[in-house]
């Protein structure tokens, strides 16, 4: 933590609810892997999650878990049905900002068609890879990190 001489704001909203008034925009979504699966963030970083939404953390809480996770949300970031739609309406929504997207190689939609999709949005789009990386618990060898930016 730094003070940056600034007034600053975190908000702990579902991003179609925030107004669109940013520079740029930074977006991690959840990921559904190759197989179709979504990865629910509330099951693994179900502390992060916790500290944000503090008032109603115990609430929250799935206590016939092993590892007490947070009670699943149905999430259209996690629906291989919906995602496509889902990506439209966040580029749409922040199309006057700077997008800046982290991503996998082997996530659905695949690069191909959210690069296709941010060009709709902004005229210059770049693609920039990164090395393979590996979840602690993932037997996924072959997944690279992608950073899309569109201006």
């Amino acid at each position: 933590m730094f003070d940056n001489g600034q007034d600053n704001t975190a908000l702990n909203r579902n991003v179609f609810d925030l107004d669109t008034n940013f520079d740029l925009v930074y977006i991690d979504t959840p990921y559904i892997n190759k197989n179709g699966v979504g990865v629910d963030y509330s099951e693994f970083y179900h502390f992060l999650e916790g500290i944000t939404d503090y008032d109603n953390w115990e609430n929250r809480i799935d206590y016939k878990s092993k590892h007490r996770r947070l009670k699943a949300r149905k999430s259209e970031w996690c629906d291989k049905n919906r995602i496509h739609n889902a990506y439209n309406r966040l580029f749409a929504k922040f199309r006057d900002s700077i997008l800046v997207v982290s991503y996998r190689s082997d996530g659905i939609p695949g690069e191909e068609y959210l690069v296709d999709l941010l060009k709709s949005y902004k005229k210059d789009v770049v693609s920039t890879h990164f090395g393979t990386y590996k979840y602690v618990l993932s037997r996924n060898n072959e997944s690279r990190e992608i950073l899309l930016i569109g201006q």
